[in-house]
């Protein structure tokens, strides 16, 4: 009975080992889905900032393309209007005199949509200037959580190695027979072959114990399989 008793004190240990290692395994698989998401929604807010600055850009791209039309149009008219002094026929000076017209009437069109751009940008320029100071806090704050989350994955990694370097010297520990038994089931299950029995709970399957049967397993003085999952139960407290 005390070597038994001593192998379920090992199989509590490898219990306690395998499911810190199963747990770390878990949160290991999670977080870089979780760093994923968030890069995502880094790089939306990033894409909602350059669309606004693009806004901004083609704002400015459509002055500048109106002014420089402007200023050709005018320098068009100072020539028609010095040409209007050399002239020989009245039908030429009058058709000069509706090109400047014409002319007069697109440099007014353009100047008023210029006078509409620059109301548009300053507009514009306050709303970015709010929209930049909210996507800068977003980012920073997803920066942060980011960086707690890489913090995070490397230190259940640098747990994971302490973890598994310890098991095996756990395992060299069992009864032959109960070793082959253990490799047996850690084979079919590939995390955990012992498992600790939590509120009449298996934690391996979550299937209830049945009362004798986590009476027994309470006791921790004899080898008893999960009838659900055929897992080894013990009994700790977590």
């Amino acid at each position: 009975m005390a070597d038994l008793r001593g192998q379920i004190d090992i199989l509590v240990s490898v219990a306690r080992v395998d499911s810190g290692l199963n747990e770390c395994r878990k949160e290991i698989a999670r977080l870089p889905d979780e760093i994923a998401r968030i890069d995502a929604q880094i790089e939306k807010l990033t894409g909602t900032e350059k669309a606004a600055a693009d806004t901004i850009e083609d704002l400015a791209k459509e002055r500048r393309t109106l002014e420089q039309n402007v200023e050709d149009q005018q320098t068009q008219i100072r020539k028609y209007k010095t040409q209007l002094m050399e002239v020989k026929t009245n039908r030429e000076y009058t058709a000069m005199l509706h090109e400047i017209e014409h002319l007069e009437k697109e440099i007014d069109s353009k100047e008023e949509r210029l006078l509409i751009l620059m109301d548009e940008a300053e507009e514009k320029g306050g709303e970015n200037k709010e929209l930049f100071s909210m996507t800068s806090k977003e980012k920073s704050n997803l920066s942060a959580h980011k960086n707690q989350l890489e913090a995070r994955l490397a230190e259940l990694n640098e747990q994971r190695g302490k973890i598994e370097a310890e098991r095996p010297k756990l395992l060299t520990e069992f009864d032959p027979h109960l070793k082959k038994r253990y490799d047996r089931i850690f084979a079919k299950f590939g995390d955990m072959a012992v498992t600790n029995m939590v509120h009449e709970i298996c934690q391996g399957c979550f299937r209830r114990v049945p009362p004798q049967r986590s009476v027994e397993v309470r006791q921790n003085d004899q080898i008893i399989s999960c009838e659900g999952c055929g897992r080894i139960l013990v009994h700790y407290d977590a």
